[in-house]
């Protein structure tokens, strides 16, 4: 049992709604560890859209690989040396985490499934890459392939500086007339 009140209110939102295995949820961001035991069974299959493989850190450009082989980098790249966030990962275990099974953690839709789509490797990600894989998730968009299980709900746990630019908008109000919630 943990001792510390989650500033989300879990119990509360439990209350009303631990959610539903026919939601997906689409995790726009590093991609996710495969093999992390809190996310078995709570994946559908993902796609790698990091098109560049000087950011992609896995050897090469969009595939259907969602798993997450490390945002490290090197002081020899333009963002300079760090290690790992491993931050799909959390954000994924966040949102829909197996729950009370004695490890880790507990994930606030624990019924929801996770869809985790590859947006980001070392230094960063693009905008053309997020803007397509925001497209793809949602099933608005079958490029490159179909997917089998587009996301209710997207969530972009990532920024930069300065405002959205038109195209983020765009794709935004597509998704939404599609019935598409954006978190951001």
């Amino acid at each position: 049992d943990a001792t510390l009140v989650s500033a989300v209110n879990a119990l509360g939102a439990w209350a009303i709604t631990e959610g539903s295995a026919g939601i997906t949820v689409a995790v726009l961001d590093t991609g996710v560890r495969l093999d992390h035991p809190d996310l078995a069974g709570k994946l559908q299959p993902g796609y790698d859209f990091v098109s560049r493989t000087t950011t992609a850190n896995d050897g090469n450009g969009r595939d259907a690989d969602a798993n997450d082989p490390g945002d490290w980098s090197t002081a020899s790249d333009s963002c300079g040396a760090s290690n790992s966030s491993w931050h799909g990962t959390q954000v994924a275990g966040l949102i829909g985490a197996a729950t009370d099974n004695g490890i880790g953690m507990a994930g606030l839709g624990r019924n929801v499934m996770v869809l985790p789509v590859r947006v980001l490797g070392k230094c960063g990600g693009y905008d053309d890459d997020i803007i397509a894989a925001m497209r793809w998730a949602s099933g608005v968009s079958a490029v490159p392939v179909a997917n089998a299980h587009p996301a209710r709900v997207l969530n972009l746990s990532l920024g930069s500086s300065g405002t959205c630019s038109s195209a983020y908008r765009e794709a935004i109000a597509e998704l939404n007339a599609a019935g598409v919630v954006v978190v951001v």
